[in-house]
């Protein structure tokens, strides 16, 4: 009994001291781990922390600072998080990661990603931290070869080596992956945009995995040689529930093994080179329930063919098929319908084409439809409205006829209906108003016509995004009328006829984008608009007065300001100055007057990245503030009244794409740091008084593909460095980003900074902005998206005197080149003939001599070209798209040129047809004509002269008579004589000769 009590004692005594020492360890400032606080304090100093992310890494207990993890029992550091999550999110960096880290042995958690380590190789030593089951280190900066000895982690179930966002190298390594295959407690894999185009063993070593069920190889390069080649009769891979091999080289047909996945649930092909019919054993996988083959080269619709004709597509359990951008040309057939299971059917941006088959109501559980971006050209087919389960319905930017289908109304589970960009005609159907659920409505851009009313929008509640406009809707709505969605974040009612002044009923709805621009509206600009507008587009309307003069206060979050093509006067407020959040101003194509406002950059940081004042009239000089605009883009102020110099503070503005100051009064000369602009594309100054040479500083200017200085008085040479213009040295497309396997995505580049951030509507100011340029002869608006796309070079009717440099012809992009009206001399380029894209070429009315080169015979886009009034001889080129420009205008005046389609060449004339006169060139044979007469009449005079010279004085002197009757005599008689003589020796020759035989 007492011992019994004694051991019980001792068993409470112990407990009790535990739970002591226990609650003693957790209330300790001192229950951080000292060596590790250390390590710890030795990777903050190596990190370059400009936001100060470890400000709360002081103290004794490391436990508590942010982003570390220790555990609750042993203090021991077991988790380190400093990853930045998105783009926005401060950084740390350092050009290595602190081998200190090796001290924290009982890490099991490490998370690296987002930061930056300035391309540095994955330290060795990562591989001494054995606990480790967690390690992230994607987007971090980190290249070079991967260290094997990540192999010694066996306890690692996560690692993720993602590198799409690095701005280094992409992490790469030669040979195999047997290192991978001791990771066997791995569950999560991403080495996506790592180069992996050696490891031709990657897939045998990744099915040794047995725990495996994510894997991510974004462009890995990886090709079907990589797969097991042959029939495989056991499972591959088989807990793998996601794969993707999106944006790699796979071709032809889908790797046969990928049949033996039997645990697969998403599987991700997109972006490939496979162009054969989806394989049949893909309907065995009836688990598989997101399958994604966008972007690849399927040539039909037969890729689900396979489906239909198998007893197995009746219970086929697809609930998400995409299809989408592969370019298949074929119609969508009947059997569509019998994909019973599916949810999610995305066929969007092929070329698909014919009717919407009507079998596609039979799929009751269809929640999402996506057939945008094709070719389909009939009806939409009224048993869409029995798809009682669809919940987005996205049929825009085809060939859509006729009118929308009242069965429409039905979808009471619809959220998102597309029809844009169609050709719908007929009125909005007012059952669409009893969708409740509708959160965007988007019918924009299609051909209805009829009235809308508050009818129409009744019961939409959830509606946030209301896009009608470009349609020929007239709009009657109730002045007092109250929406019942009170919140939107876009309506766009453009090109909708109000037919009056602003709708009051809009003055009280929170819009957070607004566009009524062509919707005949008058009066003055409304004050009470709602103080939550960001993007506001009257433009093209008839809005008159005065600018509110505080307007920045009435509107205090607006970003787009969109007025242009109005009857706006007045002056342009000073309070746009001291908006932090305005980034678009476009007041163009009004009636203002006076000057440009010189207080840009008052407000602490302003972020206005377009500025458009063009076709006012505006005068003075331009402001120097607006140098103090850092993160401007794009500047219109072209045909004003604006004069004086170019301001020097302009040159601040180093992140303009476009600047268009034509049609001014500006003088004074091209200043050298023009050159500063190293991102811009288009460059306009014509039709001012600019005088001075063209500064060879401008050739600095790498991205220009529009430089516009016609109609200035520059002098001088034109610069010798102008090939140097890189920009218009390659054939252009719209910017995109290219991917290529282990490389890092990023856009084409000319190794020049990028400008600073600008709204996520940047590219369409692009499309829709316009910029006017002359080519083919004529002055035309383009927008800029266009100019983008079309290099031009106009520098006519100015004083350049020299040579064409040779070096022009190195601009191989160029598509419009016009030098007219100079003072240009010597010969043409013989090199012209590489500018293969030239479209338009004006060399008319300077001192261009010599031949016409044979290789301008080869420019085969050639449709405009002048070159007359200069001092060309010789024969015209004949050939391809020069045979086709038969005006003959556009070799007039250079009077020594010959050929088609001026007159023939002297020695074309076929004997047996003699010339005839075209017209053109008549005065040329008249003048031909009167110099061969007066040619024959000098030689005739000239014989007449000569004779009559001689015998005329015989006649007259008798002694001169008798003399030369006397000559010719004896002259005879000595020709008799010597004649005889060589008679007589010719006989005795002849004699002896006779003898002798």
């Amino acid at each position: 009994m007492k011992k019994s009590f004694s051991a019980g004692s001792f068993l409470i005594a112990l407990l009790f001291f535990e739970v002591t020492q226990l609650c003693f360890c957790r209330n300790s400032t001192l229950s951080c781990i000292e060596g590790e606080r250390e390590a710890l304090l030795q990777l903050k100093q190596s990190f370059d922390d400009p936001a100060n992310r470890l400000a709360t890494w002081t103290g004794k207990d490391c436990c508590r600072w942010e982003g570390v993890g220790c555990d609750e029992n042993t203090r021991h550091v077991t988790k380190l998080d400093l990853r930045a999550e998105d783009y926005w999110e401060p950084i740390l960096s350092a050009s290595e990661v602190n081998s200190a880290l090796v001290e924290l042995e009982h890490l099991e958690y490490l998370d690296l990603s987002g930061n930056d380590f300035n391309g540095i190789q994955i330290p060795e030593f990562f591989g001494a931290l054995k606990h480790l089951r967690y390690l992230n280190l994607s987007n971090a900066g980190l290249g070079g070869r991967i260290p094997h000895q990540l192999g010694n982690l066996t306890r690692l179930q996560v690692l993720d080596l993602d590198v799409r966002s690095n701005f280094y190298p992409s992490i790469s390594y030669v040979g195999n992956l047997q290192w991978i295959s001791r990771l066997s407690s791995l569950q999560h894999l991403d080495m996506s945009m790592v180069d992996l185009s050696k490891a031709l063993d990657l897939m045998q070593v990744l099915n040794t995995l047995p725990s495996l069920l994510h894997i991510g190889l974004f462009g890995c390069g990886i090709r079907n040689i990589h797969f097991p080649s042959g029939p495989v009769n056991s499972t591959f891979l088989a807990s793998v529930q996601f794969l993707s091999l999106r944006s790699n080289l796979l071709c032809k047909s889908i790797p046969n093994v990928l049949r033996n996945m039997t645990a697969l649930r998403d599987l991700d092909l997109s972006e490939n080179y496979l162009n054969s019919t989806v394989p049949l054993w893909l309907a065995e996988h009836k688990t598989l329930f997101h399958l994604n083959l966008v972007g690849n080269g399927f040539d039909s619709i037969e890729v689900l063919e396979s489906y239909s004709n198998s007893s197995r597509c009746l219970t086929y359990d697809f609930e998400y098929l995409a299809l989408r951008e592969n370019k298949i040309s074929s119609s969508l057939p009947h059997w569509i319908g019998k994909l019973k299971s599916l949810k999610y059917l995305c066929l969007g941006s092929n070329s698909l084409n014919g009717p919407i088959p009507s079998s596609l109501g039979q799929l009751s559980n269809l929640r999402g439809l996506d057939l945008s971006n094709n070719q389909f050209n009939a009806t939409i087919p009224q048993s869409l409205g029995g798809l009682s389960m669809l919940s987005e319905l996205d049929l825009s930017q085809n060939q859509l006829i006729g009118t929308i289908p009242q069965s429409l109304g039905r979808l009471l589970a619809l959220q998102e209906l597309h029809l844009s960009y169609n050709q719908l005609t007929g009125s909005l159907p007012q059952s669409l108003g009893q969708l409740v659920k509708l959160e965007t409505l988007d019918i924009s851009s299609n051909s209805l016509e009829g009235i809308v009313s508050e009818i129409n929008f009744s019961n939409l509640s959830s509606l946030n995004y209301l896009l009608i406009g470009s349609n020929r809707l007239t709009c009657k709505i109730k002045s007092n009328w109250t929406p019942p969605f009170g919140v939107l974040f876009v309506l766009n009612m453009s090109s909708c006829q109000f037919g009056s002044q602003f709708p009051q009923w809009l003055q009280t709805l929170l819009v957070w984008q607004l566009d009524l621009s062509n919707a005949s509206i008058s009066g003055g600009l409304p004050t009470k608009i709602g103080e939550n507008i960001y993007h506001l587009d009257l433009s093209m309307n008839q809005i008159s007065g005065n600018l509110p003069a505080n307007i920045v206060d009435i509107m205090p979050i607006l970003g787009v300001l969109l007025l242009g093509n109005n009857l706006i006067n007045g002056s342009i407020p000073d309070s746009f100055c001291r908006s932090q959040n305005l980034e678009v101003l476009d007041l163009s194509k009004n009636k203002l007057m006076g000057e440009i406002p010189d207080c840009w950059g008052d407000a602490t940081e302003q972020w206005l990245f377009l500025i458009n004042l063009s076709s006012n009239k505006l005068s003075g000089t331009i402001p120097s503030t607006i140098g103090r605009l850092s993160y401007l883009i794009w500047l219109h102020l072209n045909n004003n009244n604006l004069s004086g110099e170019l301001p020097l503070a302009l040159s601040k503005s180093t992140n303009l794409e476009l600047l268009d100051l034509g049609d001014n009064k500006i003088s004074g000369i091209l200043p050298p740091w023009i050159g500063k602009f190293r991102i811009l594309r288009i460059l306009r100054l014509r039709n001012n008084s600019l005088s001075g040479s063209i500064p060879s500083e401008l050739c600095g200017l790498r991205r220009l593909q529009n430089l516009d200085l016609a109609g200035n008085n520059l002098t001088g040479e034109i610069p010798r460095c102008i090939g140097k213009l890189a920009g218009m040295t390659t054939e252009k497309h719209v910017d995109r980003w290219l991917y290529s396997p282990g490389i890092a995505a990023g856009p084409i580049s000319f190794d020049e900074p990028a400008p600073g951030p600008v709204p996520g509507d940047y590219d369409s100011f692009w499309l829709n902005e316009d910029v006017s340029g002359v080519t083919k002869g004529l002055e035309l608006e383009f927008t800029k998206m266009q100019l983008q796309l079309i290099d031009l070079i106009d520098f006519s009717n100015n004083q350049l005197v020299g040579t064409i440099p040779e070096e022009l012809c190195m601009l191989v992009g160029l598509r419009g080149l016009n030098l007219s009206y100079n003072h240009l001399s010597g010969n043409i380029p013989e090199k012209i003939g590489e500018l293969k894209l030239l479209e338009t070429l004006d060399l008319s009315n300077n001192h261009l001599s010599g031949s016409i080169p044979n290789s301008m015979s080869g420019l085969p886009s050639l449709s405009h070209l002048n070159l007359s009034n200069n001092v060309l001889s010789g024969r015209i080129p004949k050939g391809n798209q020069l045979q086709t420009l038969t005006d003959p205008s556009s070799y007039a005046g250079n009077l020594q040129l010959c050929g088609d389609p001026l007159p023939k060449c002297p020695g074309d004339y076929d004997s047996a047809q003699p010339p005839t006169s075209t017209g053109y060139g008549d005065e040329d044979h008249e003048e031909d004509k009167k110099e061969k007469i007066l040619f024959y009449f000098v030689i005739l005079a000239g014989y007449a002269t000569g004779l009559w010279g001689v015998i005329g004085t015989l006649v007259l002197k008798r002694n001169w008579r008798v003399s030369y009757f006397r000559f010719v005599d004896s002259t005879k008689e000595r020709i008799l004589a010597m004649v005889a003589v060589k008679v007589a020796r010719l006989k005795r020759r002849l004699k002896r000769t006779g003898t002798d035989e």
